[in-house]
């Protein structure tokens, strides 16, 4: 079969490598320890992708993943795209321990995965959710904190939100309700308004004077989030991936539940700060 594969930016390349090393580390740590380990990929694509820069191919999470020693006991793929998803499934070459789920990975994990793995359960998880934008909902991040038992990647869309959400003016008729309501999904309610504008008074009693606040104001009420709501008791402070522009894309967020577990990932951050 053929297909488009992604193109991919430099920062998503090093990302791919952060994720990878975290996950090796991860394996290592876990493999004497009686409980199953899994790996979960919520965006995981065709296993794929090919580089702006060089215009090779360059391993997706699925493939790196798979590649990892010791072995994971079993491994979640999900796609919406078919064609992806096949892919996927001739490059796992039918392995039993490989699970590939063509569909909306909100209502796949909330309803059917997430719900098995907990830590009274005996299993743990290490989940890649890396949507394209705004196309996660909290659910699925509140259900992987409050197991106990899942390390979490977290790609926080900030380019996205600042493109289609958060406006200098918050009422700017051109900001779609659709949009809005992704926010309201990805954030879990509407309290990413107060956190995205701050008002001040101004010299007429009935007038406020509104300012958007700056991208690191925005992650760090959604990193509070994480632990005050999602109850991950470690979050390790975002990594921004920049393009060619110096622009944020989006920040890389690692959240835990175990302190050995976020001294790792912080010294890995640090070699890619």
């Amino acid at each position: 079969m053929t297909i488009k594969f992604d193109e991919i930016g430099y920062w998503s390349e090093l990302k791919l490598e952060i994720v990878e090393k975290y996950g090796a580390a991860y394996a290592n740590i876990l493999k004497k320890q009686p409980f199953k380990k899994y790996y979960i990929d919520g965006f995981s694509g065709a296993g794929e992708h090919i580089s702006k820069d060089t215009g090779k191919r360059v391993d997706g999470s699925p493939q790196r993943a798979l590649k990892i020693s010791p072995q994971f006991d079993g491994y979640y793929f999900i796609d919406m795209n078919p064609d992806k998803t096949a892919w996927l499934q001739n490059l796992a070459r039918n392995r039993t321990d490989v699970h590939i789920h063509t569909g909306d990975c909100n209502e796949y994990l909330t309803k059917q995965l997430l719900p098995t793995i907990h830590y009274e359960q005996y299993n743990r998880a290490l989940c890649l959710l890396d949507p394209y934008g705004l196309h996660l909902d909290w659910e699925v991040i509140r259900m992987a904190g409050h197991s106990n038992a899942i390390d979490m990647f977290l790609n926080f869309p900030i380019m996205d939100i600042n493109r289609n959400v958060i406006w200098k003016n918050p009422d700017d008729p051109r900001i779609r309700d659709d949009d809005r309501d992704r926010m309201n999904r990805f954030w879990g309610d509407e309290s990413w308004r107060q956190i995205a504008y701050k008002t001040t008074p101004t010299l007429f009693p009935d007038m406020l004077d509104t300012e958007k606040q700056d991208n690191e104001t925005v992650v760090n009420a959604f990193v509070d989030r994480l632990k005050k709501v999602a109850y991950f008791k470690f979050v390790a402070k975002p990594l921004p991936m920049k393009n060619a522009m110096n622009a944020v894309v989006y920040y890389l967020i690692h959240a835990s539940q175990k302190e050995l577990a976020h001294d790792v990932i912080t010294d890995i951050f640090r070699k890619y700060a």
